[in-house]
C-alpha cells in the first residue's frame, strides 16, 4: 500500500503564529509611521526646498533707475555795457598862418546876381499930348474973352494918374496977347476940356492951345 503525504499541511502551532503576526503588524505600523513622521517631513523639506529654489532662481527685477537730476546751471548776467564817454581833451590853439590867410583870400569872388531886365519907365520929362492921350477935346473960349476979343495961345505941362485921367497942371504959360485979368479963365476952360482926355498912365504931359477969333465974323 502506497502512503500518500500531503505537503504543507503541517506548520506551527496557533500561538506562534499569532505571535509572529503581531510583530509584522507592528513593524509595519513603525514603518508606516516613521515613514509618515519623517518621510513627509523630508516631502514637505525637498518641496519647500524646490519652491526656494524655483523662487530664488529667478532673476529679481532691476532696481528703478536713480531719478536723473539735472543741475541747472544758473548763467551769470552779462553787464550791461555803459556808454563810452570820449575824453574831453582841450583843441590846440589855432594859429592862422599867412599861408592860410592867402587860402582863404584866394577864394573866387562870388558872382554878381543877374541884373534883371530893365523896367521900361516913364520919360522924364513932359511928352506931347498928341500921340499919348486920346478922346482930347477943344476947350471953350472964355465969354469975356471973347466979348473983349482977347486971343492968343497957351501952353500948359499936366500929369495924369495911374488910370491915366488928369490930375492937375505943373505948369501954365501964357503969352503976351492975354492979358493976367483974363488968364484964369482961359486956364478954367483948358481944365475942364482935359478932364475928357485919357492917356499913358502915370505920365507928365504937355500941349498949347491957341485962342484965336475968327476974322471973317
Amino acid at each position: 500500500m502506497t502512503s500518500i503525504t500531503a505537503k504543507g499541511t503541517g506548520g506551527p502551532p496557533p500561538r506562534r503564529r499569532f505571535a509572529g503576526l503581531a510583530g509584522v503588524v507592528l513593524f509595519h505600523a513603525a514603518l508606516i509611521y516613521a515613514l509618515v513622521t519623517g518621510l513627509a517631513q523630508g516631502v514637505v523639506k525637498v518641496i519647500q526646498q524646490k519652491v526656494e529654489v524655483s523662487v530664488i532662481s529667478e532673476p529679481p527685477p532691476p532696481p528703478p533707475p536713480p531719478p536723473k537730476i539735472e543741475k541747472v546751471v544758473q548763467q551769470p548776467a552779462t553787464p550791461k555795457p555803459q556808454a563810452y564817454v570820449p575824453p574831453v581833451v582841450n583843441p590846440p590853439p589855432v594859429v592862422q598862418s599867412a599861408n592860410a590867410i592867402q587860402s582863404v583870400t584866394s577864394d573866387p569872388a562870388p558872382q554878381p546876381a543877374p541884373t534883371p531886365a530893365p523896367v521900361a519907365e516913364a520919360p522924364k520929362g513932359p511928352v506931347s499930348a498928341k500921340g499919348n492921350c486920346s478922346g482930347s477935346a477943344v476947350p471953350d473960349y472964355p465969354a469975356k474973352a471973347l466979348e473983349d476979343e482977347v486971343q492968343g495961345v497957351v501952353s500948359v505941362v499936366f500929369t495924369v494918374g495911374a488910370d491915366g485921367k488928369f490930375n492937375g497942371f505943373s505948369n501954365v504959360g501964357f503969352d503976351g496977347g492975354i492979358p493976367p485979368r483974363y488968364r484964369s479963365s482961359f486956364k478954367s476952360a483948358i481944365s475942364a476940356a482935359l478932364q475928357g482926355y485919357t492917356c499913358r498912365g502915370s505920365t507928365s504931359l504937355t500941349q498949347e492951345f491957341s485962342f484965336k477969333l475968327d476974322s471973317g465974323s
